[in-house]
Order: C-alpha cells, then sequence, then structure tokens
C-alpha cells in the first residue's frame, strides 16, 4: 500500500507538471504568434496596397518562423493574400497526437492602410514544434517515473525488509502452528508493535505446547496403568479382550493370520529356586525376546493375560510361518533359560491357531487353548498346532493368491466400495473410505478378506497404483475420499515419485478433497523427517493425511506433530473402555493440534452414548 501511494505521489506530480508543460508551450505559440502578427501588420500599413511588397513581408516572415498560416483579408473578408503549410512532426506517433491534441489559436490583428479601407490579417503557429517538445518533456517524464520508481521501491523494499524482519520469524510461528511446531522465538524485535505480536504469538504457541505435552503425558500414564503389564510392560489381558474382536471384524491387513498362545511351566519351583526377583527378571527378558522376534510382524499385538500365559496376535502370519517364528522363540528362550539356571526346572508350551475374519472368539480361544493344553501334555518344551476339519475359502496359498490378486489387477476387476463417515451431529454422510473388492470369475473377496495377501506377497505399491489410476478414470463427486497406503509406498524413493505425480493428478481431478490414511503401526516404521516432509508437500496439493487404527501402542504421540494429520481413527471399543480421564486427555490432545476423531466399527446402541460424550464423526460396524 505505501509502494502504492508513492507511486501515485510520484506520477501525480509527473502529471500536473506535464499538463503545465503543454499550457505553457500552448501560450508561448499563441504570443508569438500575436506579436508577429502585430509586427507584420505595422509593416503592411507601410505597404498599402502593393501587392508585391505585401507578398514579400509575408513569405519573409512565414519562412523564418514556425507558422501554419499567415493570411490577409480585406475589408469584406476576402482573401488578399494567404500563405500555409500543413504541419508535420515525423518523430511524434499519430497515438500521442490523438491523445494529447494542442490547440493553438488563431491571432487576428487589423491592418489599417493610410487612407485605405480596414484590412485583417490572420496568423496560426505551427503545432508541431509543439508536439515535439511534449513528445520530448513525455519520453523524459516516463523515464524519470519509471527511474525514480524503481530507485524508491528497492529503497522501500530494503527499508521495509529490514524494520519489519521479524515477520518472517512470525510467519515461520505461524506456520509452525500449523504444522504442529512449536516454534518460541528468543530475539525480540525492536518494533513495538511487532514486539507485542511476538510476544502474544510465543505465548499462544507455549500454551498449546504445554496443553499438547500435558494431554500426552496424561495419555500414556493411563495407558499404561489400563493396557501394560507392569512387570513386563507387555499389553495385558484387558487390552487382549478388546483388540482381538477388533482383528477378527477388522476390514484391512489385519483381518487374517495367526494366535499363538505361550505358557512357561515351572514357575513355582523357579520362584524357589532362584527367588521371585530373579524370576522376575526373567520374564522381563522373556518379553524382550517376544517384541525383538515380532519386530518383523505386520502390526503384531503381544500380551501378557497372567502370570505364567502370553498371547500373539501375528496378521497375515499362516500356521507354518507362525510355527517358524515360535521355533526362533523358542531357541532365544532355551539359551535364557540356560543364563537362569533354569534348564531343568521351566519348559515353554507353545499352542498355534490361525484366524479369518468374522470368526467368533469363542471358536479362537477354545481352537488355541487346546492346542496350547496339547502342547503341555508332553511336560517339555514343545510346539502343537490345530488343525482345524473344516476348510475356510480364505485360507489359501501364496501360490492361490498370487494368482488370484495379480489377475484381478491386470484385467481391472477390482470393484470400489465407499464406507461412509457419517456426522452425528448434522446426521449425514460427510466423507467415504473408498476400498476395493475383487470381483473376477468365480472369485468374490473383500478387501479385508485379500488385503494380508498384499502384505504377504509385497504388492501394496500395486495395489496403490492400481486404486489411483481408477481415480483417474472415473469421476467421484463426493465431499471427501480417503484411501489407504502402505509404509512401502513412502520408503522407496521410486515407489513414492510414481505415487505423488498420480495422487496430485488425481487431486486435480477429484471434486471433493482427497485424504491418504495410513496405520499408526506404519507411521512409527518410517522415518520422522520423510514423513514431516512427505505430509508438508501432500499439503501444497490440497491432500492431508489421516491416521487410521490409532491405538497409541507405542506410549508416544509425538509422531501426531509430524504427521499434522487431519484425523485420526479409533475403534470403537477402544475408545468405550476407556475411562473419563483418558477420554478427557484425549480429546485435549487432539484439540491441541486440530485433528478431528472419527470412531470405527460404531454399533448402533452405542451412538446415543457417543453423542453425549461429544463425538462428532463415527463410520458405522460393517
Amino acid at each position: 500500500m505505501i509502494s502504492f501511494l508513492l507511486l501515485l505521489l510520484l506520477a501525480g506530480v509527473l502529471t500536473v507538471n506535464f499538463v503545465n508543460s503543454k499550457s505553457y508551450i500552448e501560450e508561448q505559440l499563441n504570443m508569438n504568434a500575436k506579436n508577429t502578427a502585430l509586427a507584420l501588420s505595422l509593416s503592411l500599413n507601410m505597404a498599402g496596397e502593393n501587392k508585391e511588397q505585401i507578398k514579400s513581408l509575408v513569405d519573409t516572415i512565414f519562412n523564418r518562423g514556425s507558422y501554419e498560416l499567415i493570411e490577409l483579408q480585406d475589408s469584406h473578408r476576402m482573401p488578399i493574400y494567404r500563405k500555409s503549410k500543413h504541419s508535420v512532426s515525423p518523430g511524434v506517433p499519430a497515438w500521442f497526437k490523438k491523445w494529447l491534441p494542442v490547440n493553438t489559436a488563431l491571432e487576428e490583428v487589423l491592418v489599417s492602410p493610410k487612407n485605405k479601407p480596414i484590412n485583417v490579417l490572420m496568423i496560426r503557429a505551427d503545432s508541431a514544434i509543439a508536439y515535439e517538445q511534449l513528445y520530448s518533456l513525455f519520453k523524459y517524464t516516463v523515464l524519470t517515473f519509471a527511474l525514480f520508481g524503481v530507485f524508491g521501491l528497492l529503497l522501500l523494499h530494503f527499508a521495509l525488509k529490514i524494520v519489519l524482519k521479524s515477520l518472517d520469524k512470525i510467519r515461520n510461528q505461524a506456520e509452525g502452528v500449523l504444522h504442529n511446531r512449536f516454534v518460541i522465538q528468543k530475539e525480540m524485535p525492536s518494533t513495538t508493535e511487532l514486539k507485542e505480536i511476538t510476544e502474544v504469538m510465543n505465548s499462544m504457541v507455549k500454551r498449546v505446547k504445554e496443553l499438547f505435552q500435558r494431554s500426552s503425558e496424561t495419555m500414556k500414564k493411563n495407558q499404561d496403568i489400563m493396557y501394560r503389564d507392569p512387570l513386563t510392560l507387555l499389553f495385558n489381558r484387558r487390552y487382549f479382550q478388546i483388540k482381538l474382536p477388533e482383528y477378527l471384524l477388522a476390514n484391512d491387513s489385519r483381518s487374517r493370520g495367526a494366535l499363538v498362545m505361550i505358557r512357561i511351566n515351572g514357575v513355582s519351583e523357579a520362584n524357589k529356586r532362584i527367588g521371585h526377583k530373579k524370576v522376575d527378571e526373567f520374564f522381563v527378558e522373556f518379553a524382550e525376546i517376544l517384541k525383538k522376534t515380532c519386530d518383523t510382524v505386520h502390526e503384531p499385538s503381544i500380551c501378557r493375560i497372567n502370570g505364567t500365559e502370553m498371547i500373539l496376535i501375528l496378521p497375515v502370519f499362516n500356521a507354518e510361518t507362525a510355527k517358524e517364528l515360535v521355533r526362533s522363540i523358542m531357541k532365544n528362550a532355551l539359551v535364557l533359560t540356560d543364563k537362569f539356571n533354569l534348564r531343568e526346572t521351566v519348559f515353554f508350551s507353545f499352542g498355534v491357531t490361525e484366524y479369518v475374519r468374522n470368526e467368533p472368539v469363542s471358536k479362537l480361544l477354545a481352537s488355541a487353548d487346546y492346542a496350547l493344553s496339547d502342547a503341555a501334555l508332553f511336560n517339555e518344551n514343545h510346539i502343537t498346532v490345530f488343525k482345524s476339519d473344516k476348510k475356510n475359502s480364505l485360507i489359501l496359498g501364496k501360490t492361490e493368491w498370487r494368482e488370484i490378486i495379480t489377475s484381478a489387477l491386470k484385467n481391472g476387476k477390482l470393484e470400489p466400495e465407499l464406507h461412509p463417515v457419517v456426522n452425528l451431529k448434522k446426521g449425514e454422510k460427510v466423507a467415504f473410505a473408498l476400498t476395493f473388492d475383487i470381483r473376477h470369475d468365480a472369485y468374490n473377496y473383500s478387501y479385508g478378506d485379500y488385503l494380508p495377501a498384499i502384505v504377504e506377497l509385497g504388492l501394496e505399491q500395486d495395489l496403490v497404483m492400481y486404486e489411483l489410476e481408477y481415480l483417474k478414470k472415473h469421476r467421484f463427486t463426493h465431499n471427501a475420499l480417503s484411501l489407504e497406503i502402505f509404509a512401502k509406498t513412502l520408503l522407496d524413493s521410486n515407489n513414492y515419485l510414481l505415487f505423488e505425480e498420480s495422487v496430485k493428478e488425481v487431486a486435480q481431478t477429484i471434486k471433493g478433497k482427497l485424504f491418504i490414511e495410513i496405520s499408526e503401526y506404519d507411521v512409527f516404521s518410517l522415518d520422522p523427517v520423510v514423513v514431516e516432509r512427505i505430509s508438508y508437500s501432500l499439503k501444497e496439493y490440497g491432500i492431508r493425511f489421516g491416521i487410521d487404527r490409532f491405538s497409541g501402542e507405542k506410549g508416544g504421540y509425538g509422531y501426531l506433530k509430524y504427521t499434522a494429520p487431519a484425523y485420526i481413527k479409533m475403534h470403537e471399543s477402544l475408545y468405550l473402555d476407556m475411562d473419563g480421564g483418558s477420554k478427557n486427555a484425549l480429546l485435549t490432545l487432539l484439540g491441541s493440534l486440530d485433528i478431528k476423531l472419527i470412531l470405527t466399527g460404531v454399533h448402533e446402541e452405542n451412538i446415543d452414548e457417543l453423542k453425549e460424550e461429544g463425538i462428532r464423526y463415527i463410520m458405522p460396524a460393517q
């Protein structure tokens, strides 16, 4: 605004000066014409009616001066002698003459020879000289305006840059808030107004940061009390009872896998032999073996359900791959018993069974308990795999799954399915989660049925690219769509470049907003710096992250700052099991970062309760 006003002022001054110069030049030309007319009239008075002398006087004046017209008329306004020319100014463009006409007056003087009738002398100055002077002045004015304008703007730019240098820091601080970075400015600006703004920003950021930290600490503390075994820090029976049904009903990669029950036998004798304290150390180290062995498992859950029994939920695994993992656990466990001198006292029993989507919890636990009881009968380290008599259509080999999935991807036999997000306050569907079901020949598999095989076969990138290509070719007019991606897409730079180009193109064609969902487990497998950069770059295309399967299993919530998600999805059962303090801490934590909470797998009978607790967005159970 200051620059505009200064330029306007400069242009106004130069314009007024130019207009005044034009008026002055016109006055000078008219005055010269009038003076010439007076001087010539005196000479013509002396010439009388001598036409040759009159012609000589007029020609002389016309040739020596700059005039368009000199004419002498008699008393009846009839021409006696006329001299004229067409005004020409070759250096002046036609548009300038049209834009700025020069008005030269026709000066008239009476000529009265002695004892003769009175004649009239008319003279008009040549406007060509005026146009040349004005055009030259115009170019000078424009050049002056350009030079002083550029110089003034540069000077103003650097002056304001110095004076308002702290605005850059304030802007970065504000952008940091948008991206959940808590930046505190230590250097205060010298300008009073900016100093006040900086102090307000610092205060606001500090409060948000403290709010986030307090809520995060409260959440972690409550989670540890409610869902962690105090000795081994594994999840407890309560957590297992909540999560197992979620796995069995999941419409994602956790919907099929293996369940392993572990019993440590001979603990009472071990307590007598080496003491309770040493046995506790033994359990802690065995828990570490379980955690380390399950590092390569896709979204595992490790729970201690009582003093001597533990359960592993291993998504994607089948009975054979689970047995191989158990053998690795047993091998390390035997080394551990040697370390504590318990080889002859303690032995391990492992019961392994498979689970599939929508399998009843009671049936699955009965199978696992049968396998564990059978293993315990051997009174030695033993693994029993439960063999089901009934063949399930979802339990296929890797080769069979590969043929089905690759054929469906190649032939375009994946059809979209939309799962609504409902706004409880408005009672309407505001967004949709997009998945694809296989509909190919005799095969009919939902997203949750075949996704574990996708993960097992490493075809995640192929599925994501198929989905994006589908979105390019088909228009969706919904307000908002979400699409699940996997860590594999973001880990590999080549995969990510392909993904980024495709998702950018989709974002331009889709009518509503596009959200990219990633599971909490996958977020933890990525470098925070990489995730923050990706989140920021996607946001520039109008695409936001969403965190799926939120549970806080890793015990920290700092990742919510650098991922800057628009929302998190949490299963209904986990939310309802939380106490009031944990719920308040969760909502405060999310509110401090402007993250929306979406509850998934919501049953109709719980909707009224959720409304009363202020839950706004849900996804009904499928």
